[in-house]
C-alpha cells in the first residue's frame, strides 16, 4: 500500500516545517481566499501536526468567504474551526504557513502582503519558479494537497481521529472527483486508507448540506448566459453570492454531451472569479486560464483545473465582456458562441 508514497521526502518535510515552526510566537495556517475541501483538511492537518509535536495551536485563516455549501459544512461538522482574518491581523503571528496555495497566487490575499515560512501545495508553479518562502514542498504530479499531509501523518506517527481521517479522505475525493481528475498512484493509496478510516455519516451529512435560494437564483443566470463555442461551454453570472458558484457551475456543465472543456465567469463584489474544467490534460487548463488574465488579474491551477480573478475596475458589463472574449480565444480559438438554451435537441 506503502510502495508509491514519497515517504523520505515526506520525512525530511516533516523535520524541516517543525524546525521553522518552533521558533517563537504565533503560527498562522493560510488557505485560500474561498478555501475548498483539500485546503481545509490539508490546513486542519498541519494544525494537528503542529500541535502534537511541539504543542502549539496554529490558527487557519483566510480572506475571503468559505461560502459553498458543502465547504462551510465540512468546517463546521469535523471543527476545523478555520476563521476569516484581517489583514490588519498578520501582525500578530510570526510564522506563517500557506497550504494548497502559494504566494502571489491571485485565490489568496494574505500571502500577497507577508513573507511565506512554509508552503506545502499540489498546484502548478507559473514558469517552474520556485515558491518565495523559507521552506516549500510542492509536488505538482499529486492530484490533492491532503495527499501529501497523509504522508506527513503516516512518517511522524500522528494519531488520525476519524474527524481528521474523514477531512482528508474529502479534500482527496473533491480535488481528485472520486479518482477521475488528475490522479497519483499516491492519491489512490492515500484515498483507499482513509476510506475505511472516514466517518461515512459526516461525510453524508457534508455532501447533503443544504443551500439557500440564491445558490438556485444563480444557477439559473448561468443557465440564461451559458454559450457554446465548438466544444467549449462557457457560463457567465452577472451577480454571484459566492466565488465558489464558478466552480461548481464549472463542474456541472462539464458534463453536457459533445463538451471538452468548462469555464464559468461572474461578478462577486469587485472582482470577476473565473473556474474552467477539461476533459483531459492535454487542453493544460492552467496555461489558458493565465493566457486569459495576463496583464489584468491573476490565475493558474492545474492540467484539467484552473481559476483566476480580475479585479472589475469599473464598469462591470465592460469588463465581462472583455473577459468573455479572452476566454473564446484561449479556450475556444475564437469559435463563434451560440446560446445553449436555443440550440436544437439531438435525437435520443
Amino acid at each position: 500500500m506503502m510502495e508509491h508514497f514519497d515517504l523520505i521526502r515526506s520525512a525530511a518535510s516533516v523535520e524541516q516545517i517543525l524546525r521553522i515552526c518552533r521558533r517563537r510566537g504565533r503560527i498562522l495556517i493560510v488557505v485560500q481566499n474561498n478555501p475548498d475541501p483539500d485546503a481545509l483538511a490539508s490546513a486542519a492537518i498541519l494544525r494537528e501536526l503542529l500541535s502534537s509535536h511541539l504543542k502549539k495551536r496554529a490558527v487557519i485563516g483566510y480572506a475571503g468567504t468559505c461560502g459553498r455549501a458543502e465547504n462551510k459544512a465540512m468546517n463546521r461538522v469535523l471543527r476545523i474551526g478555520a476563521r476569516r482574518i484581517e489583514l490588519d491581523d498578520l501582525e500578530a503571528f510570526a510564522t506563517i504557513c500557506m497550504v494548497d496555495t502559494q504566494p502571489r497566487f491571485g485565490n489568496n490575499s494574505l500571502g500577497a502582503v507577508c513573507h511565506a515560512s512554509v508552503v506545502i501545495d499540489h498546484h502548478i508553479t507559473p514558469h517552474g519558479a520556485t515558491p518565495e518562502a523559507d521552506f516549500c514542498d510542492v509536488r505538482p504530479t499529486y492530484g490533492a494537497t491532503s495527499t501529501i499531509l497523509y504522508e506527513y501523518s503516516l512518517v511522524s506517527k500522528l494519531k488520525l481521529t476519524p474527524p481528521l481521517a474523514t477531512a482528508l479522505f474529502y479534500g482527496i475525493q473533491s480535488d481528485t472527483q472520486d479518482l477521475g481528475r488528475e490522479t497519483s498512484p499516491a492519491d489512490m493509496d492515500a484515498y483507499l486508507a482513509l476510506f475505511a478510516a472516514a466517518d461515512k455519516m459526516k461525510l453524508a451529512q457534508i455532501h447533503r448540506a443544504p443551500v439557500p435560494v440564491d445558490y438556485f437564483r444563480v444557477l439559473q443566470d448561468s443557465l440564461i448566459g451559458c454559450v457554446v463555442a465548438g466544444t467549449t461551454v462557457i457560463s457567465a453570472i452577472r451577480e454571484g453570492f459566492n466565488p465558489d458558484m464558478m466552480a461548481g457551475v464549472a463542474d456541472r456543465m462539464l458534463r453536457l454531451a459533445g463538451v471538452r472543456a468548462s469555464v464559468c465567469y461572474g461578478v462577486c463584489g469587485d472582482t470577476i472569479h473565473l473556474s474552467a474544467r477539461t476533459v483531459d490534460g492535454r487542453s493544460n487548463a492552467a496555461r489558458k486560464m493565465r493566457r486569459v488574465v495576463r496583464r489584468i488579474g491573476a490565475g493558474g491551477g492545474h492540467n484539467t483545473v484552473a481559476g483566476g480573478q480580475i479585479p472589475v475596475n469599473g464598469d462591470p458589463e465592460k469588463r465581462m465582456a472583455i473577459v468573455q472574449a479572452r476566454i473564446l480565444k484561449a479556450f475556444a480559438a475564437n469559435k463563434p458562441p451560440k446560446p445553449l438554451l436555443t440550440q436544437k435537441r439531438t435525437a435520443k
